[in-house]
Formats: structure tokens, C-alpha cells, sequence
């Protein structure tokens, strides 16, 4: 609130977009947001490195992320003000919210920035962002990924288990991005893209096939 109008400050509100030069100037934004977040996603030091399930998804988070930071900066730079009510939903949907990983609050907090576009007179912000994000979402998550923890299998045949799992997995249709295998509990993990079309049932019947002696017991984390 303004504490002398006693208003919110609104933004251009629909007459937006009538004026071409704001959609270039937010779509810039947003399309520069996502590059600097993939750049820092995606840094050379990962590259030949196994990434497990928690890499893959700290990739998405960064990118996303980015985006927020980017609709934050738009709608402070309209309302100042905002900067607390923002910092406040932020809080609430993180620490008071069950919305799983910190990939899905960023989903969260983007909503409800884009409602807040719309209630402070923002509509092209909106509008992009909601076409923007949806976008950006779809190529994030056209595969899936998944893991595959592997148990009991003797230590000894650790190795020809591990290689008969590949096979598998890649038999199903799927792309195998990182495994490691542990000596002590004993158990092997597998860090797997899902492309459409691949389930992880298909994956599943393709690992039952696999001989007994070198099959142990699956477990997909949630």
C-alpha cells in the first residue's frame, strides 16, 4: 500500500498491449532469465560426470528459478512494495505448503506470481509468463526421470549384474544417465530419461527378465 495514496500502484493494466515495444522487452527478459539459469545449469565441470536422479532435478530448479527471480524483478520494479508481500508468499509456500521438491514450490511461486501480475495491472506480464512457463515446463519435463535402487545382489556378481541391468533398461527403451554401485549395504542405483512412449513398467518387465542369479530387488524411490 502506499501509505499516503492508501492504493496499490497498478500497473499499465490492458492498454499494454496496444504498445509492440513491451512485448519484445518482456520476452527478452524472460528468454535471458532462462539462458543465464541453463548456462549455470549446464557448466562444463558436469560434463562426462554420472549425474544422479538429484543433479538432473537440481538442473530443472536452477532454470525455473531464473524465470522467478526475472517476474519478481518486473513486478517490484512496478510496486517496490511487493518485494515484502513476494518474500512473504515465498516463505508461506516453502515452509508451510507440502509441494514436494524445491522444483514444484518454484512451480508454486510462479502461479502465484502470475496472480499477482493480473491483480496489480500487469496483463501482457501475465499473459507471457503464463505462455512462457508453460513452455519452458513441457521441454523440461518431456522425459522423465527416474531411479532404480537394486538390492540384494551378491557382491561377486556385482559386475555382470550391473551390465545385465543396462541392457535391460536400454532394451526398454530407456536412456541410462548414471549408475554406481555400493559394496557395503550391497546395492546398485540406476538414474534413467524416460522418453515418451517409455514407462516404467516397460522398464520393469525388461529387469524381470533378467536371470535370477543376477536379479535382485527392485525398489523405485517415489
Amino acid at each position: 500500500m502506499d501509505p499516503i495514496a492508501g492504493e496499490v500502484k497498478l500497473g499499465p493494466g490492458w492498454a499494454a498491449f496496444a504498445e509492440p515495444e513491451h512485448y519484445l522487452h518482456y520476452a527478452a527478459i524472460l528468454c535471458a532469465a532462462t539462458l543465464s539459469g541453463a548456462i549455470i545449469a549446464y557448466h562444463p565441470v558436469h560434463r562426462g560426470r554420472p549425474l544422479m536422479l538429484e543433479d538432473l532435478e537440481q538442473r530443472k530448479t536452477l532454470i525455473i528459478y531464473s524465470v522467478v527471480g526475472a517476474l519478481i524483478a518486473i513486478i517490484c520494479s512496478v510496486n517496490p512494495s511487493m518485494a515484502f508481500v513476494i518474500f512473504g508468499i515465498g516463505g508461506l509456500l516453502r515452509f508451510r505448503t507440502d509441494v514436494g521438491a524445491s522444483k514444484h514450490t518454484g512451480h508454486t511461486i510462479m502461479g502465484a506470481l502470475i496472480g499477482l501480475c493480473w491483480g496489480l495491472g500487469l496483463e501482457l506480464v501475465a499473459v507471457f509468463a503464463t505462455g512462457f512457463f508453460w513452455v519452458m515446463v513441457y521441454v523440461l519435463e518431456l522425459s522423465s526421470v527416474v531411479e532404480l535402487n537394486v538390492g540384494g545382489v551378491a557382491v561377486a556378481q556385482m559386475a555382470k549384474a550391473a551390465e545385465a541391468y543396462r541392457v535391460a533398461i536400454e532394451q526398454a527403451g530407456a536412456r541410462l544417465t548414471a549408475q554406481r554401485k555400493n559394496f557395503k549395504k550391497p546395492q546398485m542405483s540406476f538414474v534413467m530419461r524416460l522418453p515418451r512412449g517409455c514407462t516404467v513398467e516397460d522398464v520393469a518387465r525388461r529387469v524381470a527378465e533378467i536371470p535370477e542369479e543376477l536379479r535382485g530387488t527392485p525398489d523405485w524411490p517415489e
